[in-house]
């Protein structure tokens, strides 16, 4: 077995213990498309796991999301050296901190793909790295300065959702003959709200979690016009108005759903 087919099965075997949601319906695409798919994943579970980490401060984090992005604009060893020299400072905790450990691998099969593939991959984990080095925060500051308006909302669910959106669309339309350039041109209107659904999804299911672990993307702005905080918006005498706002966030995450919807229908069937 080569050392390119170990890469791949490292890729897949990875894939199912890194994402509850993408793993099973990426494995459903054609096999051409599948691999390239998994590996775009991945590469952007790096980036965030690096955004996400509860040990790096934040001086750290921007630095190794730099040079992650160094490695995608200059495409060289030395930019892929300097940010391996940094991942020491992540502790090898779970399957997501592997991935970073193990990114040489999955960079060997991203440089089997066509130059292409290459293009769209990287210029689309370039713009959500960059949005994750704008909005990364330190652990202990998480609680107090993260998201203020519900502007900021949207603007980090592009970046972390939304660039994915617009990464598939271009996957797709390439992969395929039968996304014409009137489908492809479609399936972009809509590709950003395809991924901002399935984000508000995860804000909406992981609030009280999130909330535990000192993290919270409900802006300061919804709280303010609720007469809520983060400490008080689960307590029992406050829950009409709770429910008042997990309301609004369901409504846009509704806005958004019936676009992914729409988006998903605009796919040829193969």
């Amino acid at each position: 077995m080569t050392k390119l087919s170990d890469n791949i099965l490292y890729c897949d075997s990875m894939l199912p213990k890194v994402s509850r949601t993408f793993a099973p319906t990426i494995r459903m695409l054609p096999k051409g498309l599948s691999s390239i798919v998994t590996v775009a994943y991945l590469l952007c579970r790096v980036a965030d796991t690096v955004e996400d980490s509860e040990d790096l401060p934040i001086d750290l984090k921007k630095e190794l999301l730099n040079n992650y992005i160094s490695i995608f604009k200059k495409d060289t060893i030395a930019a892929l050296d300097k940010f391996m020299d940094g991942v020491p400072a992540l502790p090898l905790k779970t399957a997501d901190d592997d991935l970073v450990y193990n990114l040489p691998k999955i960079l060997n099969v991203f440089d089997s793909f066509s130059p292409i593939f290459k293009k769209h991959i990287g210029q689309w984990v370039v713009e959500m790295s960059l949005g994750m080095k704008k909005y990364a925060q330190a652990s202990v500051l998480k609680k107090f300065s993260f998201l203020g308006t519900m502007k900021e909302l949207d603007e980090y669910m592009y970046y972390v959702a939304g660039t994915v959106g617009y990464l598939l669309t271009e996957l797709f339309s390439f992969y395929s003959n039968r996304i014409t350039p009137t489908i492809k041109n479609k399936l972009n209107l809509l590709a950003e709200s395809f991924g901002k659904g399935l984000q508000m999804v995860n804000i909406i299911r992981d609030m009280t979690t999130d909330l535990r672990r000192g993290q919270s993307y409900i802006p300061e702005e919804l709280l303010a016009k609720y007469n809520l905080n983060r400490k008080t918006i689960f307590e029992k005498e406050n829950a009409e108005r709770t429910q008042q706002l997990f309301n609004e966030l369901i409504h846009n995450a509704i806005k958004h759903l019936d676009n992914a919807i729409d988006y998903i229908l605009l796919i040829p069937k193969e």
